[in-house]
């Protein structure tokens, strides 16, 4: 049996690996001169490999789409993953969140251990070798063409990535090859991604991170998307884990040309009322002048937009604040106004939300229902959860079951 991976990304090398192992003849087409190149600038060059949480956590993580996980992650889940990585000598971490990360903090290092994988058992890696379009024999598919015209036969996994970071091979092009065998590829989103804000001020704080912070969009639903964490704001807006997740809902929102207003709580373990009663103890009789009190609650630079917009005078006397003075802080303290006019696009973002319909796909096998000898796995999936090890996890676990379920294909069709 032979078995063609497209695309050496996480999916593409796990794939390569599974299919090997189990005794295909397995090449691996990676258009790019380098095996691997998102991978080895994900999670900012550390590479948050998988998380800590139990199934159903992951399963969670994957709004609308979770449940069509349950096969590949029962066949391989994240102690696979981390025995496979211990045998290529990675270790791991755990951080904040369940995060998982190499000891090393070098996405490289997992990357070079993925393509040792696959190639230690007898898999071939072929760069600079463009996939074509897929050869359809009747009612099945038999092989890829390249892009020089070669002609490769063998079943096929398509394992392209998304559309997110271009720069790195993930263009899209997996997209082509499923729709040239039938498949319906839903709408395709940055997902991830910064959110630029319109707000000039927001632009002044570049660089200034944030932790324990809540910010909610103010979409106009019962629930409002929102997250608790960290965030970063950057030249054009905000970034930072909170700020990724709450993308995935947002994009598609300002996609369709609406703004959304946005409500960042500063001080999000207290209500307006405690906060209220923090203020009159700690300026009761202080001397200092407002802006220089303001350095107890909030970091230095946030003071004077906090001030512009709250329209208070920071030379005044913290002790002489009038209730509606106190009001107007608290207000702004607890409800920072920000409001999304965009965000970062396909170059920034993490994932790609869309792709290749689930319904379409074997969850058991990652196998094509239309086209037998057709298998896809990884980002070119309908398949996107949100920040915190899951997608890679994902792209790992489909990866190695259309492995093993493309290199046992001859048994499995019988």
């Amino acid at each position: 049996m032979s078995v063609i991976v497209i695309g050496a990304g996480p999916a593409g090398l796990l794939a390569a690996w599974a299919a090997a192992s189990s005794g295909a003849d397995t090449v691996i087409l990676e258009q790019k001169p380098k095996a691997a190149l998102k991978l080895r600038i994900t999670g900012k060059g550390r590479c948050n490999i998988t998380n800590s949480g139990d199934m159903e956590d992951f399963i969670r993580q994957f709004p609308g789409s979770g449940k069509f996980l349950y096969g590949a992650f029962t066949r391989f889940f994240r102690e696979d993953l981390l025995s496979l990585l211990a045998t290529e000598q990675v270790e791991v971490t755990e951080e904040r969140g369940g995060r998982i990360f190499p000891v090393s903090g070098r996405a490289g290092d997992v990357a070079d251990a993925l393509v040792r994988a696959a190639l230690s058992q007898g898999a071939r890696l072929r760069t600079g070798t463009r996939a074509a379009s897929l050869i359809l024999d009747q009612d099945r598919v038999t092989g890829v063409r390249t892009g020089d015209g070669t002609d490769l036969y063998g079943s096929v996994i398509v394992a392209t990535g998304g559309k997110s970071y271009p720069q790195t091979g993930s263009d899209g092009s997996g997209y082509i090859l499923a729709r040239q065998a039938g498949h319906t590829v839903s709408p395709l989103y940055p997902s991830l991604v910064s959110l630029n804000i319109r707000e000039p001020w927001v632009q002044s704080l570049a660089g200034l991170a944030l932790k324990n912070v809540r910010l909610t969009a103010l979409t106009g639903g019962k629930n409002p998307p929102g997250g608790f964490g960290e965030m970063l704001f950057t030249h054009n807006g905000i970034s930072g884990p909170i700020v990724l997740s709450l993308s995935r809902d947002l994009v598609p929102v300002l996609e369709s040309g609406q703004k959304v207003p946005l409500s960042l709580d500063l001080k999000p373990a207290l209500d307006s009322e405690t906060l209220d009663q923090r203020l009159v103890r700690e300026t009761a009789g202080e001397r200092k002048e407002l802006a220089t009190y303001m350095k107890t609650l909030v970091p230095r630079s946030l003071i004077p937009p906090l001030l512009q917009i709250s329209g208070l005078d920071g030379r005044k006397k913290a002790s002489s604040l009038t209730r509606p003075e106190r009001d107007r802080l608290v207000q702004v303290l607890k409800d920072l106004p920000m409001q999304a006019v965009g965000h970062g696009g396909f170059g920034e973002a993490v994932v790609t939300r869309g792709g290749v319909s689930l319904k379409q796909i074997h969850p058991r096998t990652m196998e094509s229902r239309l086209f037998p000898g057709l298998y896809f796995a990884g980002e070119v999936l309908d398949l996107d959860a949100y920040t915190g090890g899951y997608n890679l996890q994902a792209a790992f676990s489909t990866g190695y079951l259309a492995g093993i379920s493309a290199a046992g294909e001859e048994d499995m069709h019988g």
